[in-house]
Order: structure tokens, then C-alpha cells, then sequence
């Protein structure tokens, strides 16, 4: 069996972090203060920089470098520590008096460092990358139970070998070669000692129950890790916690981050701020010209309102400029293209989006938010519920004007099933991932789009 090192990645990638540290942090003191660097003040200056360090590598749990870590989180979880490592370098400032960095050299020093902090944990990932490429540093995996979800898992340690782990195939009730599969339940015990296994992993909806006493008891006397590959069918798993009742462990299935509610808090309060600023700044001169126009015109009525559904399948009623003649399908028939119902003034609102504007009241009221999955009558909710996978989903957050389908271009009319299936999943993502920065992006590019102009705005 290869010889094992994983244990000593995290070692290895503090001790250069604290070289990076201290060099340059030295080093920069000595170009500052020629060579007046290692008074007093500024060991305890240097132990504190170490000390604020460790601190925060364990809060942002850097020091867990585990098999499957993404480059991605890599940079993510360095950059938030860097941030708050430069809040904590100037509180010190702030507490001992000490011969200040200057400014100009600060905005060089904190770029430098996170450059090279990330250069040194990339050079890392890499290295242990070709490592393990070679055939070195792995682990010996087995999955009980073939499925089609422990076939995905397999799937995965073949085409990631990052992670080090080497999945030898399957075992299950009935033997396949073509499938991978080594053995039945009988040779658990032989499989293990024979191939050195490190690491099972459990898929228990293919393992039959009187079996399970007995795979159990095999495992429990050999030193693997076990793992369980759960199956929630068609619930989303983005975002699962793991609860106890009593001595009874229960996973919870979360909607995603806005099902806490200090998030929840977090945007009501960005959406206030923001309706009210449109409210303010647009909508008080642009209802009162509408308002004109129609009294010139068709006196028909500046605003339209429709019963939509909302979070946990509520109703409200959305606010908007009419584009519309009154008609009788207004319910129950979304605008195509070339539609007569729309009037010349109502074309460049659609056009514009204008007409989406007097729906910042019903965000300044709580019922939207300006980010979110587009609320649908209340035809087209029971309609889509039965054909789209995920579609309720969307309604476990409040609606939007805007969201991340609408700025793909997933909007206007329904020509055919994918393009819902499309807004679906999309809103599902958002869902799934919310951040307040994905809110910021949406927005930003709503107004990109908008200026750009959407075919499908009509």
C-alpha cells in the first residue's frame, strides 16, 4: 500500500504560510525603518501578526485540507482571512504605539502577500495533484450497494483524482465484471483484507435488511472509514444539516440560505433601502407623467394589478403600469409576440421593462423582493407544479422583479416546456446559493441588460 502524507498537508502549508508572513512583514519593517526591526514593540508586534493568524486559519477552518478541496474555495476562504488579517494588522496600530506602515506602502504590502499566500497553496494543490497522479498518496475505496447514485459516486473518483482515492468498484447482491463489480455480500470480509480497503462507502437503499446486521459487524472489525451515500430522491441537497432528537441523528433539508432567518433580515433590509430609493427617485415623477399620458389618451388607467402566487404558495396582489387594453384573458394569457392587446405606449414600457417599476411598492411592502424568481398567475402556478421538477421550490422564497433566469434571457413568453424547465432551474440555483454578492450581480446586470435591450422583452 502507498505510503499516507495527507496528515501532513495542513503542517506543511501553515509553516509556509508563517515564512511568507514573517518575511515580508520583516522585511517590510526593515525598508521602512532601516534596520531598526526587531525592538521591543515590534516582537510583540510580529507575535501578534503569528498569533492573529492562527486564529483565523482555525475560524475559517483552513487548516481542514481535505482530499476533495476545490481551488475555488482555496481562493474564496484566503481572501475573506486576508480581509479580516488587515483589520486585525491595524487594530494593533490602534492599541500600541509603533512606527506606522505608510499608507503607499500598505496598498503594495496586502496585494503582495495575498499574491504569494495564494501562489504557495496552489503550488501545493499542484504538487500533491501530480503526486497522487502518479499512483502515490491514495486510498484503496470500495462502495457497498450499486445504485445509480453510488454509479455517480463511482463515476466521480474516476474522473477526479485530486482527491486521492482510488474506488476499486462495487459491491453488491449480484456479480457484474462489466459493472464493476468485485463481489457479493459474502466477500466484504475477503475484498477488505485482500485489497487493503481504507474507506467503504454505504448506499443502504441497495443493501437488503437482513443483510445490514452482518455488513455492519465486517466493517466494525477492520480500521476503515465508513460513509453513508444517502439518496433524497428529488429534494434539493445543497444545503443539509444534520440534527439530533434526542439520541435520534435527523437530517434536515434546508432550502438554501434564506431559510435563516438573519438572512432573511439581511435582504429585507437592502430591499427597503433600495424600493425606496426608486420609489423616490423614479417612480414620483414617472406615475404623475403616466398619469397625463392616459388622461390624454385612453383613460383606461395607469396601473395593472394580478393576484401571483408567493412565498408558501400565498397570494398578492402585483402592482404594474398597464400595457394592456382591458380583455378578458389578462388571467389566464401571458403577451406573445405581435400581441394586439398591447398599446403603443404600453410597447415601450414592455419594451423597457418600465412597466415592471411600480412593483418596487410591493417590495417597499414586503410581499417581493427586487431579487428572486419571477411570481406566475395563478393559472400557470398550477399548470407548471404538475410538469416542471423543483418548480414549488421557487415559492420558499419571497418573488422578485428580477432574478438569475431573467438576466439569461429566460423571460416573456412559454413556447414550449424547456423554456420553463430553463427559468426553473435557474431560479433553483439562485435558490440554492443565494449570496447577497449574487444579488449585487443580478442587479448590476439587469441594468446591463436593460440597456443592452432583450429580445424576448416584448
Amino acid at each position: 500500500m502507498s505510503l499516507r502524507y495527507s496528515k501532513y498537508i495542513p503542517i506543511i502549508s501553515l509553516i509556509g504560510d508563517y515564512i511568507l508572513l514573517n518575511l515580508l512583514f520583516v522585511f517590510a519593517f526593515w525598508l521602512e525603518t532601516k534596520f531598526r526591526v526587531f525592538g521591543a514593540k515590534h516582537i510583540l508586534f510580529y507575535l501578534y501578526l503569528n498569533f492573529a493568524w492562527l486564529f483565523l486559519i482555525f475560524i475559517f477552518g483552513a487548516y481542514r485540507v481535505k482530499r476533495n478541496t476545490q481551488k475555488k474555495a482555496i481562493l474564496i476562504t484566503y481572501l475573506q482571512i486576508i480581509v479580516f488579517f488587515f483589520f486585525l494588522f491595524l487594530v494593533f496600530f490602534q492599541i500600541v504605539p509603533l512606527a506606522y506602515y505608510p499608507r503607499t506602502f500598505i496598498k503594495f504590502l496586502f496585494p503582495v502577500f495575498f499574491i504569494l499566500l495564494i501562489s504557495w497553496k496552489y503550488a501545493l494543490y499542484y504538487i500533491f495533484l501530480f503526486y497522487r497522479k502518479k499512483g502515490f498518496n491514495y486510498r484503496n475505496v470500495i462502495i457497498i450497494g450499486h445504485t445509480p447514485k453510488s454509479t455517480e459516486l463511482y463515476r466521480y473518483f474516476i474522473n477526479n483524482v485530486w482527491h486521492g482515492n482510488r474506488c476499486l468498484g462495487f459491491i453488491d447482491g449480484k456479480s457484474n465484471s462489466s459493472n464493476h463489480i468485485l463481489g457479493n455480500w459474502e466477500d466484504l470480509s475477503k475484498i477488505i483484507r485482500e485489497q487493503k480497503i481504507d474507506e467503504v462507502y454505504l448506499a443502504w437503499e441497495a443493501i437488503p435488511q437482513e443483510k445490514i446486521p452482518e455488513i455492519v459487524e465486517i466493517l466494525a472489525d477492520f480500521p476503515v472509514k465508513v460513509r453513508i451515500v444517502p439518496d433524497f430522491g428529488n429534494f434539493s441537497v445543497n444545503n443539509i444539516e444534520l440534527t439530533n432528537c434526542g439520541n435520534i441523528p435527523v437530517i434536515e433539508i434546508h432550502s438554501g440560505p434564506l431559510s435563516f432567518w438573519y438572512n432573511q433580515l439581511f435582504k429585507r433590509g437592502f430591499d427597503l433601502i433600495f424600493s425606496s430609493i426608486i420609489i423616490i427617485l423614479i417612480l414620483s415623477w414617472l406615475t404623475p407623467l403616466l398619469f397625463f399620458i392616459d388622461i390624454l389618451t385612453d383613460r383606461k388607467g395607469v396601473f395593472f394589478s394580478q393576484n401571483r402566487t408567493s412565498t408558501d404558495g400565498q397570494i398578492f396582489m402585483i402592482i404594474k403600469f398597464r400595457s394592456m387594453t382591458i380583455n378578458g384573458d389578462a388571467d389566464i394569457k401571458k403577451a406573445i409576440q405581435s400581441d394586439e392587446r398591447i398599446t403603443l405606449i404600453g410597447r415601450f414600457l414592455r419594451k423597457s421593462s418600465l412597466d415592471e417599476l411600480p412593483q418596487f411598492f410591493n417590495v417597499f411592502l414586503g410581499q417581493m423582493s427586487v431579487v428572486g424568481p419571477r411570481p406566475h398567475m395563478l393559472k400557470h402556478t398550477e399548470q407548471y407544479r404538475k410538469l416542471v421538477r423543483h418548480f414549488m421550490l421557487r415559492h420558499t422564497v419571497q418573488p422578485g422583479i428580477t432574478g438569475l433566469a431573467q438576466i439569461h434571457g429566460f423571460r416573456g413568453e412559454i413556447k414550449k416546456l424547456s423554456d420553463i424547465q430553463k427559468r426553473v432551474e435557474m431560479d433553483v440555483q439562485y435558490i440554492e446559493n443565494w449570496s447577497f454578492a449574487i444579488d449585487m450581480k443580478i442587479i448590476f446586470l439587469t441594468f446591463w441588460v436593460l440597456l443592452k435591450g432583450q429580445k424576448e422583452a416584448y
